[in-house]
């Protein structure tokens, strides 16, 4: 077994066993059976390990999109849920089939936006959250869930980065362009600090100052 394959092993035990944890803590908080009930002991509902290929791709998405915990949550979140509708693996939603690098990339000369970037290593870090995330230990709060975004865009000055079209992989983005943008990715439905939310058909607001706060 490789290197990689033990950390990968490793990652997976322990997000199974804090499955079991939480289970049982969740199990605890009810207090003792009602004397009606079956006296078959509960057990945690079984869920499916993570497939390497989807753990490494959302961990390096989350290591690359943003270091707050909270946005990392919201943003694996989409991705997993994104992927689930279009009835795809999160590998290849988040790299369209090219293998890891920034959102923007230039395959045969033609640029290509893929939905988020994978272009930096994952950590022990963003592996267990992103195992934790796929394997529904961890939400994002309720009320971003009810807000159901489908996309994700931040307010950022352009990067320094370019690429074969001698433009920035990331163009600058203002609290104008992310009004804009609601033609293309739907209503605006929430923030977190700096990062904007979109939902498919969602109706568009007239300006970005009126996005709810989803922190």
């Amino acid at each position: 077994m490789s290197r990689t394959q033990s950390a990968l092993a490793s990652i997976l035990a322990g997000t199974a066993a804090l499955s079991v944890m939480v289970a049982f803590v969740a199990i605890a908080g009810l207090g003792q059976p009602k004397p009606e009930a079956s006296s078959e002991p509960l057990r945690p509902e079984p869920r499916s390990p993570p497939k390497p290929d989807d753990l490494v791709a959302l961990a390096r998405c989350l290591r690359s999109e943003d270091e707050d915990p909270a946005v990392q949550v919201a943003i694996g979140w989409i991705c997993i849920q994104v992927a689930k509708r279009r009835g795809q693996s999160v590998w290849a939603l988040l790299t369209s089939g090219h293998g890891y690098g920034p959102q923007k990339i230039f395959v045969g000369g033609k640029a290509v936006i893929r939905f988020a970037s994978t272009d930096k290593p994952a950590t022990d870090t963003t592996m267990l959250l992103a195992a934790a995330l796929l394997s529904g230990v961890v939400e994002p709060p309720r009320s971003f869930q009810k807000a159901a975004p489908t996309s994700f865009v931040e307010r950022s000055k352009a990067s320094r980065r370019v690429g074969a079209d001698g433009r920035p992989l990331q163009p600058e983005t203002t609290l104008t362009r992310i009004v804009e943008l609601q033609s293309d990715f739907g209503g605006l439905v929430g923030r977190i600090g700096r990062w904007y939310f979109y939902r498919n058909r969602a109706p568009p607001l007239a300006t970005a100052e009126s996005v709810p706060n989803l922190a």
